[in-house]
């Protein structure tokens, strides 16, 4: 791990403690922060609009390229109300809050990310003992340090963008008798928004799984 890696997960996991400490001498879901996840990825060779039907093909490239993760997170509240249909598998409202995410990646590329996203997440739908939902989130990520796994323009392919859009695609897996577990699978996605941040083909799509606690 570079040393600004180091430093930026330290800082975070520092938050952490100083987070769940004042929410625990306040009301529940208090402070900055209710929730942290960790994460490990791998880079896929493939643009986000062919990872669904890749997945479900079982025909990932995957690609020498990895990365661990620390996410915190803070859902405000709902947005709607119930959703009733499916036979009443699904309840509540559609969650919105952020997500701060330290990242250091290794293999073809040696460097930290920083990125922070606003998200909407579903309902939960009720499978059994089994609860799932979907979570999308949007917003910014920067580079500290060049991003050399990352595709470059068509008309300069050495060239690197160190601040891009973040995406977030998450799928959310718990047990119905626990609350505050869960184990989410996510495409961890970086492109330039076809050329508004950076040019268009950059980006890089990463495959992650991680575990959350909310505190």
């Amino acid at each position: 791990m570079s040393r600004t890696g180091a430093r930026l997960v330290a800082a975070m996991c520092a938050t952490v403690v100083a987070a769940s400490g004042a929410e625990a001498a306040s009301q529940p879901l208090g402070g900055i922060f209710d929730s942290v996840g960790v994460f490990a990825g791998q880079g896929v060779d493939h643009n986000k609009r062919e990872m669904p039907k890749r997945i479900l093909q079982g025909t990932l490239e995957w690609e020498s390229s990895y990365f661990t993760a620390i996410g915190l997170g803070k859902v405000f509240g709902t947005l709607g109300e119930s959703i009733g249909f499916l036979d009443g598998r699904f309840g509540g409202g559609i969650r919105h809050g952020y997500e701060v995410v330290g990242v250091q990646h290794r293999g073809m590329q040696s460097n930290a990310e920083l990125g922070a996203a606003y998200k909407l997440i579903t309902p939960d739908l009720n499978l059994g003992p089994l609860a799932v939902n979907f979570g999308f989130g949007v917003g910014l990520s920067y580079a500290f340090g060049t991003p050399t796994y990352e595709d470059g323009p068509r008309n300069d392919p050495e060239r690197r963008y160190r601040r891009q859009l973040l995406a977030l695609y998450d799928l959310e897996w718990r047990l119905r008798s626990v609350d505050n577990l869960a184990l989410v699978t996510r495409l961890h996605h970086r492109s330039g928004v076809y050329g508004f941040i950076a040019p268009r083909h950059v980006g890089s799509n990463f495959l992650a799984v991680g575990m959350r606690y909310g505190f």
